[in-house]
């Protein structure tokens, strides 16, 4: 044991004396079909044949067969049109939109008046070319009694001074030179 440890596999098996841990007896495969075939199991079967094929059976199935197809009529498949099936369903598709159309302007209740209007509404508006106003129509509509000299008397330095930083440059040289 000097160079051999102890719980290797080669060591036990040379203490055991067995290559491996499973083993069959000897000539048990030379021999398993004769114990196979001399077996009670073998010997309690029947020795007739219970399953039997009349005679000439096999010589004229395929004559029996052909004959039966020959004697049965094709079946005429049924064909569901879907054009049908749909011109069904319009007259109900176009009731529900009619319904559905009439269902929302009757509920939708809200009105909107010129209060709801923003200012901003009204800057893209007119921004995205869907108002034309001249400057003689603006001059109009603007009441000149309403501009006083004492409204810009009452901006403050501070407050002319952040609009102006707020602004962008090219901006108010455009409204500038406008």
């Amino acid at each position: 044991m000097d160079k051999k440890i102890k719980h290797t596999i080669d060591y036990i098996s040379q203490q055991v004396g067995k290559d491996n841990g499973f083993s069959t007896p000897q000539n048990y495969f030379e021999k398993v079909e004769e114990t196979i075939n001399t077996s009670v199991f073998i010997d309690s079967l029947p020795k007739n044949k219970p399953f039997n094929t009349p005679h000439g059976y096999f010589d004229t199935i395929e004559t029996r067969i052909q004959s039966e197809l020959a004697i049965e009529q094709p079946k005429e498949s049924k064909v569901i049109s879907l054009r049908k099936r749909i011109l069904q369903y319009v007259p109900v598709a176009a009731a529900a939109s009619v319904l559905l159309f009439i269902g929302i302007n009757y509920f939708n209740t809200q009105k909107i008046t010129f209060e709801d209007i923003t200012i901003t509404d009204i800057e893209s508006w007119y921004e995205n070319g869907y108002g034309d106003i001249d400057n003689s129509e603006l001059a109009t509509t603007l009441n000149t009694s309403e501009l006083e000299e004492d409204i810009f008397a009452s901006i403050s330095d501070e407050t002319l001074e952040d609009y102006l930083s707020s602004v962008d440059t090219p901006t108010l040289i455009n409204e500038i030179q406008q």
